[in-house]
């Protein structure tokens, strides 16, 4: 039996084990950043769109902003799932464009 043989073997195993492991560590380090990144948008994704459906709610409820603009935020507003008072407001501003226009 070569005892130099096995010893270099067990050496280059060693090294391979170590290098894999550096490599794992530095992939969980690199996935750890990127879900926090991910994270990090999603929260602001979700407060973007908070602050865009209260933005058409101020439109739709402004009584200084044109019929047309509130009508037009009223779809938006809809559109992206807004419900409750400000879409009862929103119809009762169709049916007054209806009369308007009629």
């Amino acid at each position: 039996m070569d005892w130099n043989a096995i010893k270099d073997w067990i050496i280059g195993l060693a090294a391979l084990l170590t290098a894999l492991g550096v490599i794992g560590g530095v992939i969980g380090m690199f996935y750890k950043k990127i879900k926090s990144i991910l994270d990090t948008v999603r929260e602001v994704r979700t407060c973007q769109k908070e602050d865009y459906l209260c933005i058409l709610r101020l439109t739709i409820m402004s009584e200084e902003m044109p019929l047309e603009e509130r009508i037009a935020a009223g779809d938006k507003y809809i559109k992206h799932g807004g419900n409750g008072a400000v879409k009862h407001k929103y119809e009762q501003l169709l049916a007054q464009l209806d009369r308007r226009n009629t």
